[in-house]
């Protein structure tokens, strides 16, 4: 192939003339796919201090012990570890395989992984007299998921600014915190106690981001889907006939008869509304009083006996 510049004849499947770098062909297109996603950055604090201190066997048998963690708390909760970096990892909730509450998995992943540090740190004080501690940054956006690389190397990895959003979110975090942005924020608000940093300068962006700071799951989490996880509400338009049967059980229950019902749909028909509106109507000022109980099941805690009734 000849260079349409200088006309030196290059290899076949040259992308670049040897003689004066010009490009010969177009880069290929890279396929990959567009999608919500929540990425997880985890990044050991202070890891050159370690590596300067310790023995470089040390300091590997360290980084093992995390990674082991670090990793299994990302499976835990669904998600994928798609680089470990030295002494980081970053892991995506939502690809390759998407949950409708990928936000709070990757949330809770990076509580457990604080949990698993704290445990972790006592290990390293005892056994190499070091201090270990993690900061987790999280940021939720649309991203292009691809395989990147050559025929040499390839990797699966998220291109687009969330990703560098989480990355910042990671280095503005305390150690030992969990920071999230004002994007994965508004997804979980309703689920977990926070401590406001306030709009924080990043790297690379030109206007401050607003972040917070996870502290721990609510005792009792509040409603994130529908208009009443934005302080909205509006009145149950049909499920006539759903809405009686259920409040007639709930009337057999105040004469001191047991019923199970099976509420049955597909995903967005409003199952959840109906229970909210029987559950409304049953602990209105009524007597005999019911007491009504709440839990949910969660893919990720299948292996937790009796997992609903504990909440």
């Amino acid at each position: 192939m000849n260079c349409p510049r200088c006309q030196s004849a290059n290899p076949e499947g040259a992308r670049f003339c040897l003689n004066c770098g010009n490009q010969l062909e177009a880069p290929p297109r890279v396929e990959g796919e567009r999608k919500y996603v929540t990425v997880l950055f985890a990044d050991v604090v202070d890891s050159t201090g370690l590596g300067e201190r310790l023995d470089p066997e040390q300091f590997a048998e360290i980084m093992n012990g995390a990674f082991a963690f670090l990793n299994a708390s990302v499976t835990k909760y669904g998600g994928t570890v798609a680089r470990l970096l030295g002494d980081a990892i970053i892991a995506f909730f939502g690809a390759p395989v998407a949950h409708e509450d990928d936000a709070e998995r990757a949330v809770r992943a990076g509580l457990e992984i604080q949990a698993k540090a704290r445990e972790y740190a006592q290990v390293t004080r005892g056994d190499y007299g070091v201090d270990f501690e993690v900061r987790v940054g999280i940021n939720t956006g649309l991203a292009v998921l691809a395989a990147m690389g050559g025929e040499i190397r390839t990797e699966y990895t998220a291109m687009g600014d969330t990703t560098n959003v989480a990355a910042r979110m990671q280095a503005a975090a305390r150690p030992g915190t969990v920071l999230l942005s004002a994007d994965t924020y508004h997804l979980v608000k309703e689920l977990f106690e926070f401590g406001a940093r306030g709009a924080t300068k990043v790297k690379g962006k030109s206007t401050p981001i607003e972040t917070y700071e996870v502290v721990a799951p609510k005792a009792v989490p509040g409603k994130v889907r529908g208009l009443e996880g934005e302080g909205l509400s509006s009145p149950l338009v049909g499920r006539v006939d759903e809405f009686r049967l259920v409040a007639e059980k709930v009337e057999e229950v105040r004469e001191g008869r047991g019923a199970l019902v099976a509420v049955i749909g597909e995903a967005g028909l409003g199952k959840s509304r109906l229970l909210a509106e029987v559950s409304k109507a049953a602990t209105a000022d009524s007597q005999p009083p019911v007491v009504w109980l709440e839990g949910r099941a969660l893919s990720y805690e299948q292996a937790v006996t009796y997992y609903p009734w504990r909440q």
